[in-house]
């Protein structure tokens, strides 16, 4: 006499599948554990349209982009403006700027920013 088979169709397939979505994602998490970032953090800078406000405050959006494939923690931008012989400063600070990915902020300025200059001045790694 044999036994019968305890699994039914349905569980085998269920079985079946779950087993290969575990493969993959084992896969991808071991291709990406072995093969690290060779890219360092690449920045590009975009400048948004300048608004003002009544306390004669300029704003100046900015979308900073992380061209790289390593992501980059507390990435400093800086605005640089020069006005009549003195140089005024804004600068934020991005707490988290993932690879391949963009992040928005303003800079401040009391004089209208056409000509400000914008750099990233410092970053860490994570």
């Amino acid at each position: 006499m044999t036994k019968p088979d305890p699994r039914n169709r349905a569980e085998s397939v269920s079985l079946g599948i779950s087993l290969t979505l575990l493969i993959g994602v084992i896969a991808a998490v071991s291709s990406l554990w072995l093969s690290p970032s060779v890219n360092p953090p690449q920045f590009t800078i975009q400048r948004g349209v300048i608004r003002s406000d009544d306390d004669n405050a300029y704003y100046l959006p900015v979308t900073l982009t992380n061209d790289g494939d390593a992501t980059a923690a507390q990435v400093m931008l800086e605005g640089s403006l020069d006005t009549a012989g003195s140089e005024e400063l804004s600068s934020t600070t991005f707490d988290f700027v993932p690879a391949r990915s963009a992040v928005e902020g303003v800079l401040i300025f009391s004089q209208e920013p056409t000509t400000v200059t914008l750099r990233v001045v410092s970053y860490q790694r994570p």
